[in-house]
């Protein structure tokens, strides 16, 4: 129940003392059940992580559960941008890293995978997932600014002189990309590669 309470709160925002009011308690009641705001965060974090929403994913092709899987990654971490700091603190601890990736062997492995590759291909999703949900978050933060990552790079081009950082201004339109779409344009080459591995043509669409 505090769990639940503090991600209804957000993660970013939450405070035991906030938590306390929520829960309609003393923030010393709080204590008898966390020790401190960060393990909270730890613990709420993980809760989001190890409960990935992949109920549509069970009849995928493999191709397709790879790409669904990495979305649901990527969106629980824009979600709960936390999150994204807890894994960089290794603040989620192993279990949890443990069990999503099960999650996913498990997945693979029905569908003709040996659990190494499985797990090989697993590494790069999470990383890919991660990258993407950094961008976006990083994206919608500058937009909360009024600025877009284009506008941004513009500007600061504004602060050199013509003829410095001459391949950057050449490429100035091409530098900032559609973040909300970065994980699909990331992942294709990798399942393309897989797909050639095994021999198989990737279903269309």
């Amino acid at each position: 129940m505090v769990i639940d309470a503090a991600i209804d709160i957000g993660l970013a925002a939450i405070s035991m003392k906030r938590l306390a009011e929520h829960l309609g308690v003393g923030t010393a009641t709080l204590y008898q059940y966390v020790g401190s705001r960060d393990e909270l965060l730890k613990l709420a974090a993980a809760r989001q992580v190890s409960s990935l929403d992949m109920d549509e994913a069970s009849d995928l092709h493999w191709s397709k559960y790879i790409a669904a899987f990495a979305h649901a990654i990527q969106d629980q971490l824009v979600r709960y941008p936390q999150i994204i700091v807890q894994f960089i603190d290794a603040g989620l601890g192993p279990e949890v890293e443990l069990e999503v990736a099960e999650r996913f062997l498990q997945g693979m492995v029905t569908r003709g995978f040996t659990p190494e590759k499985a797990l090989e291909i697993q590494s790069h999703i999470g990383a890919l997932a991660i990258a993407g949900a950094v961008a976006i978050c990083r994206e919608r933060a500058s937009r909360a600014r009024g600025r877009s990552s284009t506008a941004r790079v513009q500007a600061a081009l504004t602060h050199y002189a013509a003829e410095e950082l001459p391949l950057i201004r050449a490429q100035a339109q091409h530098y900032s990309t559609d973040t909300e779409t970065i994980i699909d344009r990331l992942i294709v080459p990798l399942i393309e590669k897989i797909a050639r591995e095994r021999g198989e043509a990737l279903p269309e669409g």
